[in-house]
């Protein structure tokens, strides 16, 4: 409180007496001497002195009623001085004295001291009280700001306006009292408040005139300009404001509005002049100015500013975040970051807060998906689109995108039960559909899915629109007929090629003509099989793979037809080919050469056979055969000799009852009886009931009757006769009866058909097949722990017609239960005792996958290898080899030659080897830290495997992974959730939920509050 104030309110205190003091001489008494010395002192500002005079006046009258004044003067002395009991003396005395005239004045004194304490109470209840009319000017402007201002502190802001509105200047006279501008600030702040938007403009921009308030002002009024949508002055006012010197208060905050002004005029070139104003500095933003500020930069053509901002807004889940996610998917786009704009596409489209932008985002992550290959997702978002969004715009887009996608998916099932439920189907989509199912009978066919492939071939033929394909589809189903020995209908299906009006012109005419060829030799329909055979040779290359096989079947058709000399001549041309059957073709020129006399070169190419093709199957078969000759050309010793090599050498081998034959013959022969008859007593004693027991029991005969042993034949008639009944006996009925159950599938009924015909008939000719079937039938009843044991017996005894087959059936029984060493052995076996190629590759595919599980990638790789050389494996058994390969070699740590090999395995396969493969090369490239080609290699991933569900979340995972390398946390976070989302893996979405819990969880979904406007 100013001194000069002080001074001409304690004159106007002083009241009339003190006045008539001043205007007369008189001389005071003693006692009221301390008393005018006072007051005097009073006026001069000495309140010290003053009071020391007033408290000797006091004591000296010593009545309090004669001394009001003078108590007065002291208590507000000691106001004056911050005495800590001056309020106290003063409200002692406004309770004395309450009539009296100085008690108002009083009260005025002590609201203002409560005022500068900030007790805005008590200042309102004491300047309520103030007695304006004893006030000079200047003192009521003070009183109304002062208690305008106590009311406003208190939130009293009715009041408060009324004393402001009273102190406050309009504007127009220089001379205003010095609280006049603050009343106008504060007027126009609480009409501001209040959203008397007029009145708060007209009394700030009187405030603004003061230099106290020039500063302060001009955001509040930029604001109410904002508020009242008049962008144009926003504009004009705030580009001023911001031109001042010195800088405004709160300049950032002008410039946010002055920008958002430009921004919803669409001069987003200005706007981003002031946006970046506001932003400088800045580290976190309020998401609606973020939003607006990344808008911006997105119509500037600034897509990094724009992916950079729009990124931290887009995980929220409410219509802000929405629209970021879209605008952050077009922002990639202008990137040409297809992947990145997928996923935020993605997060827009399942926001569905703004429906306009789920359309939008919608057709947009269809449209992206469909560039990258990822037709499934194409399906999958669009499948509803006509009924969520039935007036829509992108209709007509919406269905050619359609149709595309399916006219270049291989995610067959799925495209093919869309078609198939749409109810009304264009030409172009019934052509889309023959070539649907085409393809995805072709991968049933290359899984081994004969009978659903044909099922699915059959629909194409439905819409026979391609020529083409339709040839291709009768080709197809052809094969898989014969891949079921169902040969007749096999012929059909290739004859049905023949019938194209384009045949000639196509490529499964040829491939036709082999397979027709095949199904007729399988169906020992030799005269028509020749000329297919013969016409497949004469219009093949010998780069055709299958042009040598057709050859060498031709081959074996003209040594049926007794036609020995070409016969040779083909024999020798495979032989001076690159084929992998030359142990075939010297097997079989051994055989001819023979017949037509020329013993020594049969021999010796049946010698070429078992000594430089060891493990050929054919070994056993030219080791009897070489005996054979000569034992047909009476060199017994020599049989004997060839015989007694594979009787000794070959323990296992399917010849032996008939090699101890001939060989008891050549002992015989001889007259080496007792080693004779010790041969056919072994064949009748081991196999009594094979071709060779009969002829055994008659030359024992014959051997026993020169050495007078014949009453030992009895024995050995009995067991003849035991195993050979000549009668369809209720034992034969009943075991058909048992193997009809097997093999139509009735394993169940099978089991105890079988159990009961084996406890009734244990000495059964048929023992060894009915065990086989009884082990079957208890493996595929899920009961291994009988089944297996009883397979494995089957497979020891060796007499069973179908002991091939048991011993693959173990060894896949020991692959699925991990006993590795156990598979091999068996796959060895199988591998070494096969009679076609078919078996010899599903062992040798056993034994790559067991060798590989074992950790013996260098065995894997080697037998992959060999597989692969074959050329003319089965198409999935070829890429199930390039497959390992690459994994033994990835295995063993050689990450670049594995990338290598994998990339061919994904290049060559459409089944599940080649998805396999596709993933191991993006994840070769993540543990390489080649993360956008690991990213691309994934997302590539849809183009050919996208109904390998699996494989396909495991794709999607190493992308997550990726993102995560890369510090990209929305995309990782939202690839995540859409995993977890779609994937119907329980696998791979539990992997998923653990990686996004490292994450941290799901983004946060905190509304906004800030600055709002339209959004775009």
């Amino acid at each position: 409180m100013k001194i000069a104030y002080k001074v001409a309110l304690a004159s106007v205190l002083a009241g009339g007496s003190h006045i008539a003091v001043a205007q007369h001489t008189q001389v005071f008494t003693a006692k009221d001497k301390h008393y005018h010395e006072g007051v005097e002192l009073f006026d001069r500002a000495k309140y010290g002195a003053a009071q020391e005079a007033f408290r000797k006046y006091i004591n000296l009258i010593g009545d309090d009623a004669k001394t009001a004044d003078a108590q007065y003067y002291y208590a507000l002395s000691g106001l004056y001085l911050l005495h800590p009991d001056a309020e106290q003396l003063i409200l002692n005395f406004t309770r004395k004295f309450p009539t009296h005239p100085k008690t108002t004045l009083a009260n005025y004194e002590l609201g203002l001291f409560y005022f500068e304490n900030k007790d805005y109470k008590k200042a309102v209840e004491k300047l309520e009280s103030a007695p304006t009319h004893l006030l000079s000017i200047k003192q009521n402007k003070e009183l109304e700001f002062k208690l305008g201002y106590s009311y406003f502190a208190n939130k009293d802001f009715k009041n408060a306006k009324i004393w402001f509105d009273k102190n406050k200047t309009t504007g127009f006279r220089e001379d205003e009292h010095r609280f006049a501008y603050a009343s106008n600030y504060y007027a126009g702040y609480i009409a501001y408040r209040e959203g008397d938007y007029d009145a708060a403009k007209a009394d700030l921009l009187i405030a603004e005139k003061n230099e106290a308030y020039a500063q302060i002002v001009p955001y509040m009024i930029t604001e109410i300009l904002y508020k009242e949508q008049d962008i144009f002055e926003v504009i004009k006012y705030g580009e001023a404001a911001l031109a001042k010197t010195p800088k405004v208060q709160q300049a950032e905050e002008i410039a946010l509005l002055v920008g958002d002004a430009y921004y919803q005029r669409a001069e987003y070139k200005k706007a981003e002049e002031y946006f970046s104003q506001y932003a400088q500095g800045k580290r976190k933003l309020d998401p609606v100015i973020q939003y607006k500020i990344a808008y911006t930069d997105y119509k500037n053509g600034n897509y990094k500013n724009a992916i950079a901002n729009f990124k931290e807004v887009a995980s929220k889940k409410d219509e802000l975040g929405q629209n970021a996610a879209y605008y952050l998917g077009l922002s990639y786009l202008r990137e040409d970051n297809k992947q990145y704009a997928l996923t935020a596409f993605d997060q827009a489209r399942k926001n569905d807060k703004d429906r306009k932008i789920t359309e939008a985002a919608t057709v947009k992550f269809a449209q992206v998906s469909y560039e990258l290959g990822n037709f499934r997702d194409v399906f999958n978002s669009l499948q509803n689109f006509n009924q969520e969004f039935p007036k829509s715009e992108h209709t007509a887009d919406v269905d050619a995108l359609l149709t595309e996608a399916y006219f270049n998916s291989n995610n067959y099932s799925e495209a093919i039960r869309h078609i198939e439920n749409m109810p009304d189907k264009s030409y172009r989509m019934l052509e889309t559909y023959q070539r649907m199912t085409h393809l995805y009978g072709v991968n049933l066919y290359n899984e081994g899915k004969f009978p659903t492939a044909v099922t699915m071939l059959e629909k194409s033929l439905q819409y026979p629109y391609d020529k083409e394909i339709t040839a291709a589809s009768h080709f197809v189903k052809g094969e898989a007929f014969s891949m079921g020995q169902r040969y007749v209908d096999a012929i059909n299906s290739y004859a049905a090629v023949f019938r194209n009006s384009d045949a000639r012109k196509s490529e499964y005419y040829m491939k036709s003509r082999y397979g027709i060829a095949y199904a007729y030799y399988n169906s020992k329909e030799y005269d028509k099989a020749m000329p297919h055979f013969k016409a497949y040779v004469d219009g093949t290359s010998t780069s055709d793979p299958n042009h040598y096989d057709a050859m060498m079947r031709l081959a074996d058709l003209h040594y049926v037809k007794k036609q020995y000399a070409p016969a040779l001549a083909l024999y020798d041309k495979v032989l001076a080919s690159n084929s992998n059957d030359k142990d075939y073709v010297y097997f079989q020129k051994g055989i001819v050469q023979s017949l037509m006399g020329n013993k020594e070169a049969a021999k010796q190419n049946l010698q070429t056979v078992y000594s430089q093709y060891q493990k050929s199957r054919y070994v056993e078969p030219a080791m009897y055969q070489r005996a054979i000759i000569d034992f047909e050309a009476g060199n017994y010793q020599s049989a004997v000799s060839g015989f007694t090599a594979l009787i000794q050498g070959r323990p296992q081998s399917r010849l032996l009852p008939n090699a101890l034959e001939k060989r008891g013959i050549a002992y015989a022969n001889l007259g080496r009886n007792a080693e004779a008859a010790a041969d056919y007593k072994r064949v009748l004693d081991e196999f009594p009931n094979s071709r060779s027991a009969s002829g055994s029991l008659y030359s024992l005969q014959e051997v026993l009757a020169t050495q007078n042993q014949s009453a030992e034949f009895d024995t050995y008639a009995e067991k003849f006769r035991t195993a050979n009944p000549e009668s369809n006996a209720l034992e034969s009925i009943e075991f058909e009866a048992s193997k009809t159950l097997y093999f139509n599938e009735k394993y169940d009924q099978a089991v105890t058909k079988l159990e009961n015909y084996l406890k009734t008939y244990p000495n059964s000719p048929y023992v060894s097949e009915a065990n086989y079937f009884l082990a079957d039938s208890y493996i595929r009843v899920n009961q291994p722990d009988k089944g297996l044991p009883l397979m494995k017996a089957v497979v020891e005894e060796n007499k069973s017609e179908y002991v091939n087959r048991a011993i693959q059936k173990v060894a896949d029984a020991e692959f699925e239960n991990k006993n590795y060493a156990e598979a091999i052995k068996y796959y060895s076996r199988l591998r070494d005792t096969a009679t076609n190629r078919r078996e010899q590759q599903t062992a040798l595919t056993g034994l790559m996958k067991s060798h590989f599980l074992a950790n013996d990638y260098a065995a894997s790789k080697r037998i992959a290898n060999e597989l692969i050389s074959q050329g003319n494996s089965a198409l999935y058994v070829f890429n199930t080899a390039q497959l390992y390969k690459g994994k033994a070699t990835y295995a063993e740590g050689n990450l670049d030659q594995a990338l290598k090999e994998l990339r061919e395995a994904a290049a060559s396969a459409t089944d599940e080897n080649g998805a396999e493969a596709h993933y191991l090369v993006a994840e070769i490239l993540y543990k390489q830290k080649k993360y956008a080609e690991s990213i691309d290699v994934a997302f590539d991933f849809n183009t050919k495997f996208s109904s390998y569900d699996f494989w396909l979340g495991k794709s999607f995972l190493i992308i997550a992974d990726n993102y995560v390398a890369q510090n990209e946390t929305f995309q990782a976070t939202s690839t995540l959730n859409s995993v977890i989302e779609h994937s119907p893996v329980p696998e791979i979405v539990a992997e998923a939920k653990q990686k996004l819990a490292k994450l941290g969880g799901a983004p946060s979904t905190a509304p906004a509050d800030s600055v709002k406007g339209r959004k775009r």
